[in-house]
């Protein structure tokens, strides 16, 4: 006896219907399709990064900037009392001090990423660049005369502060640029949620660090003191 006749003298087999063969191809389908964009998603969104650029640091072994940025330390402290006392008395005499007061009070009308961009917007237009060679100044006194990368990065960096970001959500970062690798620059970093966003003096564009690919992190300046990548 062949299969076919112990099939038609027994049990009728199974058929599978139309619709049922449908839809078993269309679950097929979706999980393809499902699979295909958290792929995609991998693919186009740039990784959250815990430390600027997704890399980690080691304290540095550099006495020079240990010591440039201790000293800067105190003179970015003294000038949050400077502004401190300016908010208080309009009458404080520091001219410079109101104007950077007007700049942080403007973007503070914004949260999030578009108080960032005000305020990068508005130092950014502050600050008269130079091509001169300009020492690292205290944040009032880069702001009172025509600057570089650093002068703009020491005044972004306090006044996040002013703004209310914590000392541990904000560094200064020395970069090499990938188009010019004998030049440094120096920018700030702030977190926002658990991205670290650029604000360079020399784009009004906020960018991600972990997408930045034409900078080359060197050393990182914060509260805890200086880091090398």
């Amino acid at each position: 006896m062949t299969e076919a006749h112990g099939q038609r003298l027994g049990q009728r087999p199974q058929v599978e219907t139309t619709p049922a063969i449908v839809a078993r191809a269309l679950q097929g389908l979706a999980m393809k399709l499902g699979t295909a964009i958290a792929i995609a998603m991998l693919v186009l969104t740039p990784a959250h990064a815990v430390e600027p650029f997704g890399i980690a640091t080691t304290p540095s072994q550099s006495d020079g900037l240990i010591t440039l940025w201790r000293d800067l330390q105190t003179e970015v402290a003294r000038d949050e009392d400077e502004i401190t006392r300016c908010r208080t008395d309009t009458n404080c005499g520091s001219a410079t001090a109101q104007r950077l007061i007007a700049i942080i009070d403007e973007a503070r009308q914004y949260t999030g990423r578009k108080m960032i961009g005000h305020l990068n917007r508005g130092i950014n237009g502050a600050i008269q660049s130079t091509r001169a060679i300009v020492p690292w100044l205290a944040p009032l006194a880069a702001l009172s005369q025509p600057g570089d990368c650093k002068s703009y990065a020491i005044v972004k960096y306090l006044a996040l502060g002013e703004l209310g970001i914590a000392a541990d959500d904000r560094r200064l970062v020395l970069l090499r640029g990938a188009s010019r690798p004998n030049e440094r620059h120096l920018v700030v970093l702030v977190r926002d949620d658990d991205r670290w966003i650029i604000l360079d003096n020399q784009t009004l564009t906020l960018v991600d660090s972990v997408a930045a690919r034409q900078y080359e992190p060197l050393n990182e300046f914060d509260a805890n003191g200086v880091r090398d990548f």
